[in-house]
């Protein structure tokens, strides 16, 4: 049933009872997906993204009603995993919907390298800076936001997958200040702490913990 097309029945609350919602979803028994980045096509002189769900054979099209997300590295191995948790609805059945942790296998076979920014001039959490790094031909940017997902916090830490570059040619911090600071031959597989204007890279600390929020 379309929430749009029966919304005032949705505001009265009455499709998320055990009626209208089955054992798992209130609107049918949908499982995750997880895409695949399979690069640009060109399509008619427009570049297009390209996506394949890979959820299926990678085991992780769970069909609770997954409302909260948070990837971090929870096992310090230089990859990114995903925590996911479910929305219990009016079930009352907390205890029986657990959150899922699936943890990443691929990426500690390639190299990396996480950073940690703080700010001095600029806010604490350096929230609007702007990492350029260049390693070989690899030319990636990645921009700190204060916010990630819907119902969860993903970790502050900067990550950045090198696949099999063993070292970081260059790597520009933009502040939100306006400071701009650039490093150059930095080794990889390892985290590093930058504070603003002391022109200085430091090993970052061990990962803090975190994890999604509660279903809505």
């Amino acid at each position: 049933m379309s929430a749009v097309a029966h919304i005032d029945e949705y505001k009265t609350g009455k499709l998320f009872t055990d009626e209208n919602r089955g054992d798992l979803s209130w609107n049918g028994y949908e499982t995750n997906v997880l895409l695949r980045n399979r690069g640009i096509v060109v399509r008619e002189g427009r570049n297009i993204p390209v996506f394949s769900d890979v959820a299926m054979a990678l085991g992780t099209d769970d069909p609770g009603d997954a409302r909260g997300i948070a990837l971090l590295d929870f096992d310090h191995d230089g990859d990114l995993d995903i925590a996911i948790n479910h929305n219990p609805g009016d079930t009352g059945r907390t205890s029986d919907i657990p959150a899922i942790l699936y943890e990443n296998r691929v990426g500690q076979k390639r190299n990396w390298l996480a950073i940690d920014l703080e700010g001095v001039k600029s806010n604490r959490d350096a929230v609007g800076a702007k990492i350029q790094l260049v390693a070989g031909k690899l030319s990636l940017f990645r921009h700190v936001q204060g916010g990630s997902a819907y119902a969860g916090q993903m970790t502050q830490r900067i990550y950045f997958g090198l696949d099999q570059q063993e070292r970081v040619d260059s790597l520009t911090v933009t502040w939100p200040s306006g400071l701009v600071e650039r490093f150059t031959s930095l080794e990889v597989n390892h985290s590093i702490h930058i504070v603003e204007g002391q022109n200085l890279v430091t090993p970052g600390e061990t990962e803090p913990q975190s994890s999604p929020g509660g279903g809505m």
